[in-house]
């Protein structure tokens, strides 16, 4: 709204609120008996209010950023209408003549107040509906807006069928909509998302600002339902008004009291949430030190510290395992908060240490109570500070190359979570060690060649060797390098029985750099696609974890499709990558909805590009996710192989089986370079919809790269 526009609502709503003023002065010594100039006074004053609501509107804050910050201004707003309406109340010569149906100010300055109290309480309700309106909009669904509106409808009613106008007859009109108004209150308090993604401090500050809110909305409420100075003054103001009023005071009052309760229970939850965020951070700035950084002794500390951050561990120190003629030596490169004596008296007391557990079976260890596990045992009655220890392989290639310990001082100190979240620091971990061993030995040509076939097969386990094995679809998939290690990804994520999401992603360059990023887009992926299953959502919240971090060349594209198995529906998102190729029985098309590369650019700008497209797959229905290797393939000419190609080839070979599909395509590419073969990363994921009705989503052995 314009000044303009701002300056003549305050002076038309100066003008009509005078006038009601005068009006409410005339009656209080004549008796006016026509309806009609009281109904436009209720007409004046709801034109006051539409204009209040129209400016408080455009100060109000979008989004969620600062709910914190707005709960907090509403507190502030609501205690000081209350204080406003207390003192008023207490005034001397401020006072209503009981009589008749409704009561009547002795006096004029009566009336003046009571418009002013009214004015205070109803921008405070309009401000209380404002300030819920954004937080029930808050990652909504379908219907939150549909609720939100009809509770709206219902109030709107509620205090129309109030106005002088409406016969007693009519009464039950207003009735039926003051109780759906409640119903819906009800319905609509349940809608807390907002309340998930606060840190543990803003919880905190939520559960004071939402029991202080409650108590407040509750005193309006009761003090609107009794003979009060409050309700003395709103009734005889505007009886629409007080409806208003008491049922947004009642909806303050259910919705933060389930903010409440709700604040409540996931406050313990609070410390989980931060530590996931903490992993995700944990996990990119790993993935960034093994491209950037090639001091062994500086990346060893850093696994050291990351392993304490990720799970809250008192002491860590990393092991690597080397093969030596003699046998193999074990030697600790980095101890965090730990002294090496500590190390070995917890390790070498035993005829069967855990180091010797986890070399033997290379697997995770957690030993929940150090003094009564027989491994440990010797650790009891000496003081020192573990009452819980966990111990993670790092294997490369199949063979073990180091161990990664945390301790606690409690006794079950670690959980399930922990195992899980160092095994994935420990691939990466991996990854680092071994590419740091590259770079140390970078003089060597050959030996340099192993190692950097070791990466590649370390890379390799990082893609799935099982994809989705269901009635409704046929998949098959091919990922290659074009050097030793590439930066090309793809991945199926099964989100239940009956939904599967399936990635495909490109790094932007080659090589060692690109195929960590690739490592590090992994991570990011399996642990965002288990927030949400939108796939716009998934990319915008992956491209906030990578953008402030990726080299300044460097950028990512990626396509992320959802496949409803039960109703052949597909939701697709894509970041700058190739578009996917459809081929059906009526028609073939590129589906490229608009998105840029993840990296590129700041979240705003990303989310506004980023869209989302939704098909409907029929019976024989093919779908190609690719990388730019497959389209940009080069003849001995230069030229390229080309969109139309690719479609033209998968429309041919369209009722094979996808694995037959994929072959018949790699094949042509093959025959089309020539012996020089592709120039860059080369990935190809083959989905045909068979239209079965699925019943177990399960997965088969497959071979995704040579």
């Amino acid at each position: 709204m314009s000044r303009i526009k701002k300056a003549a609502t305050l002076i038309v709503s100066g003008v009509l609120l005078l006038l009601v003023f005068m009006y409410d002065v005339v009656r209080l010594t004549v008796e006016l008996g026509d309806t009609g100039f009281l109904f436009l006074r209720e007409l004046a004053v709801v034109a006051v209010m539409v204009g209040a609501f129209l400016l408080m509107r455009d100060y109000a804050r979008k989004g969620i950023g600062a709910a914190i910050k707005e709960t907090g201004r509403l507190l502030i707003v609501m205690v000081a209408s209350l204080v406003v309406a207390a003192g008023t109340g207490m005034l001397a010569g401020i006072g209503f003549s009981e009589g008749g149906a409704s009561s009547m100010p002795q006096n004029s300055v009566t009336a003046f107040f009571s418009l002013v109290v009214s004015l205070v309480v109803g921008t405070a309700s309009i401000q209380t509906i404002l300030t819920i309106k954004e937080l029930v909009y808050h990652k909504r669904k379908r219907g939150t807006r549909r609720n939100f509106l009809t509770y709206v409808v219902l109030l709107l009613a509620t205090a129309g069928f109030s106005l002088p106008v409406f016969s007693n007859d009519l009464a039950i009109l207003g009735t039926t909509t003051f109780v759906l108004a409640v119903i819906m209150i009800v319905v609509n308090s349940f809608r807390q998302n907002w309340i998930v993604f606060l840190s543990r401090r803003e919880k905190i500050y939520c559960i004071i600002y939402s029991a202080l809110l409650f108590g407040t909305f509750l005193a309006l409420s009761l003090v609107l339902s009794n003979r009060t100075f409050l309700q003395k003054a709103v009734l005889f103001f505007s009886v629409p008004l007080e409806r208003f009023v008491l049922l947004n005071s009642m909806y303050g009052a259910v919705y933060f009291g389930m903010a409440f309760i709700t604040t409540l229970f996931h406050l313990p939850t609070a410390e989980a949430y931060e530590r996931k965020q903490s992993e995700l951070s944990s996990l990119h700035n790993l993935g960034r030190l093994v491209t950037q950084v090639f001091d062994f002794n500086d990346l060893v500390r850093t696994v050291t510290h990351m392993t304490r951050e990720v799970s809250g561990a008192r002491s860590a120190w990393l092991e690597l395992i080397r093969q030596e003629p003699a046998g193999m030596r074990v030697e600790v490169v980095s101890a965090n908060n730990i002294d090496e004596s500590v190390i070995r008296t917890v390790m070498e007391g035993t005829e069967f240490s855990p180091r010797q557990f986890v070399m033997e079976s290379k697997k995770a260890l957690m030993i929940d109570d150090v003094g009564a596990d027989r491994r440990t045992r010797h650790l009891k009655g000496r003081g020192l500070s573990i009452g819980s220890l966990l111990s993670v392989p790092l294997v490369s290639h199949g063979s073990l190359v180091g161990i990664l310990h945390a301790t606690k001082e409690i006794s079950y100190g670690f959980d399930q979570d922990d195992s899980d979240v160092l095994t994935t620091l420990a691939d990466h971990v991996t990854i680092a060690i071994e590419n740091a061993r590259l770079i140390e030995q970078s003089l060597e040509r050959e030996r340099l060649k192993q190692e950097l076939m070791v990466a590649r097969d370390v890379q390799k386990r990082l893609l799935p060797d099982r994809f989705p094995e269901n009635p409704a679809m046929d998949v098959s998939a091919h990922s290659e390098p074009s050097l030793e290690v590439g930066g090309d990804y793809f991945d199926f994520v099964h989100l239940d029985e009956q939904t599967v999401g399936i990635v495909v992603g490109d790094v932007s360059g080659k090589g060692v750099s690109a195929a960590f990023y690739m490592a590090e887009v992994k991570g990011i992926f399996q642990s965002l696609s288990k927030m949400t299953r939108s796939p716009r959502e998934l990319l915008i919240w992956a491209n906030e974890t990578l953008r402030e971090n990726l080299e300044r060349k460097a950028f990512i594209s990626a396509v992320y499709a959802v496949f409803e198995l039960a109703t052949g529906r597909v939701v697709l998102a894509r970041a700058g990558h190739c578009p996917m190729v459809l081929i059906s029985r009526r028609s073939n098309r590129l589906i490229r909805p608009n998105g840029l590369g993840l990296g590129l650019t700041d979240g705003e700008l990303f989310e506004q590009s980023t869209e989302e497209t939704v098909l409907t797959l029929a019976e024989g229905d093919v779908c190609l996710f690719y990388t730019d290797g497959i389209t940009e393939a080069r003849n001995g000419e230069g030229r390229e192989f080309g969109y139309d190609r690719l479609v033209e080839l998968a429309t041919e070979a369209k009722d094979l089986p996808a694995m037959e599909i994929q072959n018949r395509i790699l094949s042509e590419i093959g025959a089309y370079c020539g012996s020089s073969g592709p120039e860059d990363d080369l990935t190809l994921v083959v989905v045909k919809w068979l239209g079965k009705r699925p019943k177990d989503s399960k997965v088969h052995q497959g071979d995704h790269h040579e």
